[in-house]
């Protein structure tokens, strides 16, 4: 008859998978836009804090997505507040 314990001693070979990021059922439209916002600029911040990268090439993408949260976070600006006026990028 096999030991009910034989199981506790095989080591496990493959890794859980990472946790899933998810929204919570019930989260409104404004307040995914406010998250959202908030998310963005601390992004936008994090980024602006990395030291200027010696590589050209890796310069020029920290730039580009720097570029593209503050174009991201004019649109969330729109969408929350509902005006069609200009909003600054930078």
């Amino acid at each position: 008859m096999a030991d009910p314990n034989h199981l506790k001693a095989i080591k496990k070979i493959v890794p859980d998978p990472p946790p899933v990021l998810c929204v919570h059922p019930g989260l409104s439209p404004d307040d995914a836009l406010g998250h959202a916002e908030e998310r963005l600029q601390g992004a936008l911040c994090a980024l602006r804090l990395l030291p200027e990268q010696p590589l050209e090439g890796n310069q020029l993408l920290l730039s580009d997505a720097i570029i593209d949260l503050q174009i991201c976070k004019a649109m969330l600006t729109v969408a929350i507040t509902g005006s069609s006026t200009d909003v600054p990028i930078f």
